[in-house]
């Protein structure tokens, strides 16, 4: 069934969804049923991880400066470039992510991955920061 939306002169547009057609999600041959769609467990999976985004971004943007001219002996122009090349990449990836959510993974899927990969690099900066630690201690 297409739908037509008459408008001026002679052109004539259609609407990107069909009515009669159930809107789908994700996936193509699953249509979407509100009752057990999205909730409060969507919800706070989501505000759960921008909580963490947030904090991990402004707990790195605060401290990258010193931590750039301190340890690292950078120069301080040289750190500010630094830090402005990492808030751009940071304001920027979202943009990356939408695309492949949209386009290849759809939105759980990817903000699972996103979510798993957080949480690795996370680690592992941990684990090398342990490392050092012991490291420089003994």
């Amino acid at each position: 069934m297409s739908v037509t939306v008459p408008m001026e002169g002679e052109m004539e547009i259609q609407p990107l969804v069909d009515p009669a057609d159930p809107m789908k999600a994700d996936d193509p041959s699953r249509p979407i049923d509100r009752s057990a769609a999205g909730g409060w467990t969507a919800g706070l999976f989501i505000m759960g991880a921008e909580i963490a985004e947030r904090s991990a971004y402004c707990g790195v943007s605060l401290n990258l400066i010193d931590y750039l001219t301190g340890p690292l002996g950078e120069s301080t122009a040289a750190a500010a470039a630094e830090v402005n090349v990492f808030s751009g990449v940071s304001l920027m990836l979202p943009l990356v992510g939408s695309f492949v959510a949209d386009s290849y993974l759809g939105r759980y899927r990817t903000i699972v991955l996103a979510s798993l990969l957080y949480l690795l690099i996370t680690s592992l900066k941990y684990y090398y920061a342990l490392v050092m630690q012991i490291h420089v201690v003994t």
